[in-house]
């Protein structure tokens, strides 16, 4: 995979995203990009390709936000939870002008295609837990709550295994692009990341 897209790609996506000026968000532009016949963006529950779909969106719109800007589209806005243009004149031009030559520490990493080529399943998995270990550290019994959210039965023995299994079987229910709800999805990869540290 390169990192060189094809016109029709960059012109379905600026067309994504101005269809509605408050903005899509990003399992929405992928879900849409992937029923448009990108396969590379279809929704998956395997950890390293949901990243390198990601991955893959975020290096497009931060490449093309400057050239969109010029364009005269307006501010690209680049969220997971919101991808917006602001108008032309948002909040004046000077700083919009001033904004493009800000050094972002985010649009240094997607515009590092190295992190594409270079990043594997198992950092991808860690990057996922810690992330949602750090999220539950403050929570009294977070053990007890993560068992029960991935239906794990209090007094039983926790694996390796017997964790990835209920996941599984619940991201099957809750991941958002099988129907499911983004916040359901979000607890259970959360339980996981929590009863996976308690062993």
């Amino acid at each position: 995979m390169d990192n060189n897209f094809h016109p029709d790609l960059l012109a379905c996506v600026l067309e994504l995203i101005q269809q509605d000026p408050q903005g899509v968000a990003e399992h929405q532009l992928l879900k849409s990009l992937a029923t448009k016949g990108y396969e590379v963006f279809s929704p998956s529950l395997e950890p390293l390709a949901l990243f390198q779909a990601h991955f893959l969106l975020f290096h497009l719109l931060y490449r093309q936000r400057e050239s969109w800007y010029q364009q005269g589209h307006g501010w690209l806005q680049i969220d997971c939870l919101n991808i917006q243009f602001h108008p032309v004149a948002y909040e004046a031009d000077a700083k919009t002008e001033n904004e493009l030559k800000i050094d972002d520490p985010l649009a240094r990493y997607y515009l590092d295609f190295e992190h594409y080529r270079q990043t594997q399943t198992e950092e991808v998995v860690a990057l996922l837990e810690n992330f949602w270990l750090r999220l539950s550290t403050n929570q009294p019994n977070k053990v007890i709550e993560a068992k029960r959210i991935l239906n794990i039965a209090d007094d039983q023995i926790l694996s390796i295994e017997l964790i990835e299994r209920q996941f599984r079987q619940l991201s099957q229910i809750h991941h958002p692009d099988r129907g499911g709800k983004k916040h359901d999805f979000q607890q259970i990869t959360q339980a996981r990341a929590v009863l996976k540290s308690s062993i």
